[in-house]
């Protein structure tokens, strides 16, 4: 019967702490980033309804660029925070 590996054992420990790292990593921001995504939905649309139907009122048009700027710069914000959280945690793997 083989026995177990301890290098094998190691191994799987080092790459559940690195997907676990990379989870946190992926989770932080989340709700701000659902927020940009549907802003910059809404956004789009509001620019979409303005340019394809004649009725609409022209602040539509004001009101769709500024709701797609704020969501652009909400995206930035998330991006640029996630990136300076890993740059003060880098994934260091577990010393055996």
């Amino acid at each position: 019967m083989p026995q177990p590996d301890d290098s094998h054992d190691a191994s799987d420990r080092e790459r559940a702490d690195r997907i676990a790292w990379i989870t946190r990593v992926r989770r932080l921001h989340r709700n701000k980033r659902m927020i940009g995504f549907a802003g910059i939905v809404l956004g789009a649309s509001m620019l979409m309804w303005w340019k394809f139907d004649p009725s609409v009122p022209q602040w539509a048009l004001m009101a769709g660029l500024g709701v797609l700027g704020v969501s652009w710069a909400l995206f930035v914000y998330v991006i640029v925070g996630r990136w300076k959280w890993v740059k003060d945690h880098p994934y260091t793997p577990p010393k055996t």
